[in-house]
């Protein structure tokens, strides 16, 4: 699991996140995906509510070769969170194993414009 602190985003713009999964054992991006379903989800502190949440089943994220994997909020998503520090959790689940692969924290700052 990586504990991770995303940069800052925009609660007035697309966020668009890629990331790629990395084998602890060889250091080597896994490229092969198949069959993995992933959830991610973002919820504030306290209280504690889940503000956005998507998976590869929705369609919020998408699995691409070469065994990246995005997620996409759309700036109308986002302008629902408030500025300040949220935590985000990512898992994917395969062959019925499901494993925590990112927490973390989320800082959103207010992008301004209406």
């Amino acid at each position: 699991m990586y504990e991770a602190q995303l940069n800052p985003i925009s609660n007035r713009a697309d966020w668009i996140e890629t990331i790629e999964l990395v084998d602890d054992d060889t250091g080597e991006v896994i490229t092969d995906l198949t069959g993995v379903t992933a959830v991610v989800e973002v919820r504030s502190r306290a209280p504690c509510y889940r503000h956005l949440g998507g998976t590869t089943e929705d369609g919020r994220i998408i699995i691409a070769d070469g065994g990246i994997i995005q997620w996409r909020f759309t700036a109308q998503e986002m302008r629902g969170l408030s500025p300040g520090p949220y935590e985000i959790g990512f898992t994917i689940t395969r062959d019925g194993i499901t494993e925590q692969e990112l927490i973390g924290s989320l800082p959103v700052v207010d992008g301004v414009v209406r």
